[in-house]
């Protein structure tokens, strides 16, 4: 017996073994129960309900894009209104093109930095710095190790998280300057403005989607887009009003079928977490 984590894996397990027979792009959702294997919260339960939405067999960033105004339609259609929600595209190029020009080669070393930067949301720009550098006490008193950065390195790595300027315009400058003459970064600053095309002549503008590049999602076999939607209202917790914050996320994966398959199969999609945009709703 295992507990399933996730419906992207049993995706690519599917998609592996039956590929001759599905069409492509093959596109499909699926909804059922999964658990979670990090610590719960108020409305991240253990155990819920998650609904993914996936493209497999296209390479185009039409498909990530399509994606992203899917899941606005989606939280539209329950309910929730423009305004109250708001989706982060970034691409995971980007960063390797900032910690490519920084000389970070080491695989562990940029994993690290990849899980430490999915955690700015939580900690903040000061966590960051002190997960980054030496490690910091979490709000229970146990110590974390940190990345082992210099102050320089972690610098860099915090300008690229906040470099979301005024307009898509200042923010894909801001990134050009800190890929350097990176060209897998330039390619997902180059993908970046093509999506943000997309959802502008789909009419959905900056109010709905919006480049951020403090979105960098964890998971280690995202290759591209990433995104993720954030709920903007307020809720009540044992900590005072806080803002509802994210309900679900998503990227590219092209090399996922690749580990099972042995041959590369670029594929997207999303994960919403259905328990907690159910308790999300209450607050409506």
């Amino acid at each position: 017996l295992a507990l399933r984590y996730d419906l992207t894996a049993p995706l690519a397990r599917v998609y592996a073994q039956y590929r001759n027979e599905l069409p492509t792009p093959y596109r499909r959702y699926s909804m059922g129960p999964v658990w979670r294997n990090e610590k719960p919260g108020p409305g991240r339960y253990r155990q819920f309900y998650q609904c993914d939405a996936d493209t497999v067999g296209s390479a185009s960033i039409a498909a990530d894009s399509e994606i992203c105004m899917l899941l606005c339609d989606t939280l539209e259609n329950v309910g929730i209104a423009e305004g109250d929600y708001t989706i982060k595209a970034n691409n995971r190029k980007v960063l390797n093109g900032v910690l490519e020009s920084m000389n970070i080669q080491e695989t562990s070393t940029r994993d690290a930095i990849l899980r430490t930067v999915d955690k700015f949301d939580k900690v903040g720009e000061s966590g960051i710095r002190q997960l980054l550098g030496k490690g910091r006490l979490d709000a229970s008193g146990a110590y974390i190790d940190g990345v082992g950065l210099a102050d320089g390195e972690a610098d860099i790595v915090v300008a690229f998280l906040t470099s979301k300027g005024s307009n898509i315009e200042t923010t894909l400058k801001n990134l050009k300057n800190l890929i350097g003459s990176s060209e897998i970064g330039l390619e997902g600053v180059n993908e970046l403005e093509t999506m943000a095309g997309l959802f502008e002549a789909g009419g959905y503008g900056s109010n709905k989607i919006s480049i951020d590049p403090s979105v960098v999602r964890g998971l280690g076999y995202y290759t591209g887009p990433v995104y993720e939607a954030d709920l903007t209202f307020d809720m009540e917790t044992d900590q005072g009003i806080e803002k509802f914050g994210s309900i679900g996320g998503g990227g590219r994966y092209d090399d996922l079928i690749a580990r099972l398959k042995g041959v590369r199969v670029p594929s997207t999609g999303i994960s919403i977490g259905v328990s907690r945009l159910s308790s999300a709703l209450r607050y409506l």
